[in-house]
């Protein structure tokens, strides 16, 4: 009898120490899967809340494309000192906002059909018509680095001297000037209310943008290079005053936030103000 209740003692010893290693391990269990699931809960909300910044980001950036392939104006999109700022509408998405000039640019090379190459160096592309620096080792378009245009026969190039900008912003140069060598083709020269054709075709020539005064943050100018002789042509094009730059493109940059400076996305967009034709 006394053997037989001390078997019965164990027996409820081991039931009790199984209780509590079941109850252990589900307690665990239930831990590690409430874990995962305020991980998935935050994950789930930290992409949504990345979704939102990204499209305050992009919504500000094809308002600022749109404007400026519109009417031109960038006057209002401010800078990187002092950028513009905006909300999403019914989300709590924002955005910040501001342009700025691009003074390089690469090798940038285009064959018959249109199709762009970036050499190393332009002598290798005789067969195609061709923007670079004068000096490659150097990046910024100067006075003392002009930009190149070269232009096999047929081709033509064009130069956009007409987006206004933020009146903080040193965007473009006092005044442009162009050089070319005999039997150049034709230099237009378009402004608001008028057209100056130069017949390059017989002498080297200069000229100058605006012939009196200077740009400003409003200009409206453009710059047109036809080179309709037999041979290829090269162009120069510089600021005038030594301390100027000369802008190739403008950038966008578009900062979007969730609940203000939050889940931070940016989005940058380069358009160059050139074209070859």
């Amino acid at each position: 009898m006394f053997y037989f209740k001390k078997q019965l003692n164990r027996q409820s010893g081991i039931a009790l120490v199984l209780s509590v290693l079941i109850l252990t391990n589900l307690m665990m269990i239930a831990l590690v899967v409430s874990d995962v699931i305020l991980r998935i809960g935050k994950s789930s909300q930290g992409i949504s809340q990345s979704e939102i910044a990204y499209f305050a980001a992009e919504t500000a950036i094809e308002k600022a494309v749109y404007q400026i392939e519109t009417s031109h104006n960038g006057s209002d999109l401010g800078t990187s000192d002092v950028p513009t700022v905006g909300n999403l509408s019914d989300t709590l998405g924002n955005w910040k906002r501001y342009i700025a000039g691009i003074y390089t640019t690469p090798i940038t090379c285009f064959d018959d059909q249109q199709r762009v190459s970036f050499p190393a160096d332009p002598a290798t592309e005789t067969d195609k018509s061709c923007v670079y620096a004068a000096d490659l080792s150097q990046d910024v378009i100067n006075k003392n680095n002009p930009l190149k245009v070269r232009l096999k026969p047929g081709k033509s190039f064009e130069l956009s001297l007409n987006i206004s900008t933020p009146a903080s912003l040193a965007f473009y140069p006092s005044a442009v000037t162009i050089d070319w060598p005999t039997h150049a083709g034709k230099v237009i020269i378009l402004s608001s209310d008028s057209q100056e054709v130069i017949d390059a075709s017989t002498t080297t020539g200069s000229g100058k943008i605006p012939d009196s005064g200077q740009l400003g943050n409003s200009p409206n100018y453009r710059i047109r290079l036809i080179n309709n002789s037999a041979a290829d042509v090269i162009y120069t094009i510089a600021p005038q005053t030594a301390s100027d730059s000369l802008p190739t493109g403008i950038a966008i940059t578009s900062q979007g936030y969730y609940d203000v400076n939050k889940k931070e996305r940016i989005i940058i967009v380069e358009r160059k103000n050139w074209e070859i034709y």
